[in-house]
């Protein structure tokens, strides 16, 4: 599945995803949209610096997962939004931001269900 593709299916998965990014593990966003009935809360280059987080973030939890085991996924909860980060394959995580009034579980099924139906092959775009 291509990245455009994959970010067009979870940003129309749930009616309260307000932005969604694919990126790589070195925090690069190859492709991202967002919900034309929303306003941003962060600039493009505010938004940049916290997927780079998210990623940096994931990769040191990426450490501890052979103890832990693989992780599912990350919800951050913001007075404003709240946000996801889950893996897509082994190259890549979703980085996804919903309304305060959506349902975790919700979304979280949504995005999954979104994802390739086999991760082994992951994205197709290079």
């Amino acid at each position: 599945m291509d990245p455009k593709t994959l970010v067009d299916r979870i940003l129309h998965a749930n009616k309260h995803i307000r932005f969604v990014a694919i990126s790589n593990m070195d925090g690069k966003i190859i492709s991202s949209a967002k919900n034309e009935n929303v306003t941003n809360l962060l600039s493009q280059e505010e938004t940049q610096k916290t997927l780079q987080r998210a990623v940096s973030s994931w990769k040191s939890r990426d450490e501890l997962f052979d103890k832990t085991g693989k992780g599912e996924y990350v919800l951050a909860v913001y007075q404003k939004l709240k946000r996801i980060t889950m893996p897509i394959d082994d190259k890549h995580l979703a980085y996804v931001t919903f309304n305060t009034d959506g349902g975790n579980q919700e979304v979280i099924e949504a995005i999954r269900f979104a994802r390739p139906v086999d991760a082994a092959h992951g994205l197709s775009y290079e």
